[in-house]
């Protein structure tokens, strides 16, 4: 009976592990998208235009946005998916007239991001109180570098 707890205990662990790992799988490749409108992600304010997205060398949980004169480090953690997303997408909460990014869902893959609320998206929420949801198409751009 012990040797039937300690299989189960240890098939139990290394379960968890896996499902820990696939937890925080994180952006891994470019994701490239294009707004119609000025958005805010961490701590800064962008304007519309073609952004793109990638991550830290150092740090999966953070992620660069550049495009235009913006270039933005913010803060990430894991979300899990639903349902398995059948596209690329970037969500944004809007309050208002304003954008905060909020999600990014890659295809195929039921691990995406989240980012993490700064003061703007706090500030935006008090003020401007109901809010929706905008998604906009995104693409991932395979990093041909990291694959070498």
């Amino acid at each position: 009976m012990r040797s039937l707890v300690r299989s189960i205990g240890v098939a139990g662990g290394i379960l968890l592990l896996v499902g820990v790992q696939n937890a925080r799988a994180q952006i891994a490749d470019t994701v490239e998208f294009t707004t119609s409108f000025p958005f805010t992600v961490g701590f800064a304010t962008v304007p519309a235009g073609n952004y793109t997205i990638k991550p830290d060398d150092d740090n999966p949980d953070i992620l660069q946005l550049t495009g235009g004169l913006a270039s933005v480090f913010f803060q990430t953690e894991s979300a899990l998916a639903r349902e398995t997303p059948s596209k690329t997408e970037i969500v944004f909460k809007r309050y208002g007239d304003t954008y905060v990014l909020k999600d990014i869902w890659v295809e195929g893959s039921n691990a995406g991001v989240k980012t993490m609320p700064a003061e703007g998206e706090r500030h935006a929420a008090k003020l401007r109180g109901s809010q929706s949801e905008q998604r906009v198409a995104a693409r991932r751009k395979l990093d041909t570098a990291k694959s070498r």
